[in-house]
């Protein structure tokens, strides 16, 4: 099963395709995110969608939520709501719709990437979907993991933790224990190569450590 969480605008193709390029069955879901006050285009909007869907799959049940978009905070947690109580596969689908709906999605989706499998992002120089990675922003880790977290970057990875140790001047147990709680945070990738696991800087760590690089005055 699927839930498929997408803003509605104007321009119907920007659910169509990217839920069409990701599969439809009879029990997925597709929540389709619209300003509360809603408008005639956009329930014009929805019915397109409805139409080409359910020739896919006949019967298909299209659900509609009404988002506050006026106030950044409710709109948000609202969206990060809907994440949470998404049953199955959750795919959250970037593009089109009202910007006040879109940036509180985004925001919702990268501080709650745990609750979303995927992100499709369509474009609006060629209209492509292209799938993003899911971005841990909320960096829930101590001072000595971020501090690894930064001495990896100046590193050459992929490397095994007893390679991570001797370059570091540290013990294999404290980094094997740091790589855990950095991987649980989608900060590291791990590969296991034979009977060692090598370790590598993620997209999510990245962005975290970008984040986190001081402000020169």
């Amino acid at each position: 099963m699927r839930t498929y969480l997408a803003p509605l605008g104007f321009d119907s193709r920007r659910v169509v395709r990217p839920v069409l390029s990701m599969g439809l069955d009879e029990d997925d879901r597709v929540i389709l995110l619209q300003p509360a006050n809603g408008s005639e285009r956009g329930e014009d909007a929805f019915e397109e969608v409805e139409e080409v869907l359910t020739q896919v799959v006949p019967g298909l049940d299209l659900e509609s939520e009404y988002l506050p978009y006026t106030d950044f905070i409710e709109t948000t947690l609202y969206c990060a709501d809907l994440m949470q109580a998404s049953e199955g596969e959750t795919i959250v689908i970037l593009g089109g719709g009202a910007r006040e709906i879109l940036l509180p999605l985004t925001v919702a989706t990268f501080t709650n990437e745990s609750y979303v499998d995927t992100v499709l992002q369509v474009g609006d120089i060629d209209s492509s979907v292209r799938r993003i990675p899911r971005l841990n922003l909320r960096g829930n880790v101590s001072d000595a993991e971020a501090k690894l977290l930064s001495e990896l970057s100046e590193l050459e990875t992929p490397l095994s933790i007893s390679q991570i140790a001797s370059e570091l001047d540290k013990s294999k147990s404290t980094v094997a224990r740091h790589v855990d709680s950095l991987e649980s945070e989608n900060l590291v990738i791990t590969e296991k190569e034979g009977r060692r696991k090598t370790v590598t800087l993620s997209d999510s760590g990245r962005v975290f450590l970008k984040g986190r690089k001081p402000k020169v005055i």
